[in-house]
């Protein structure tokens, strides 16, 4: 399992929430950020959000779990520390 950081601007919002939702498990800070966890590699998640809506803007980055450092909201740094568990 792998942890990732995606960031996309989107106005078809719904549509690219429950797409990211459908990964894996995830966690939002902001208004188009989003962390997840999942198996599929950032160009397998890429083909699956933008399906039907090709040529977005979207960027997908593996980050680590276990090396960060920052101010944010309690459940991004709960939600981090429990996918090192898995």
């Amino acid at each position: 399992m792998k942890t990732y950081l995606i960031q996309y601007n989107e106005s078809d919002r719904s549509i690219f929430e429950n797409r990211v939702k459908s990964i894996g498990d995830w966690v939002k800070y902001f208004s188009d950020n989003w962390i997840v966890t999942s198996d599929l590699t950032p160009k397998q998640i890429y083909d699956k959000l933008t399906d039907g809506y090709e040529n977005k803007s979207i960027l997908i980055i593996e980050i680590s779990n276990s090396n960060y450092y920052g101010r944010m909201n309690t459940k991004v740094w709960d939600f981090l520390k429990n996918s090192r568990k898995k």
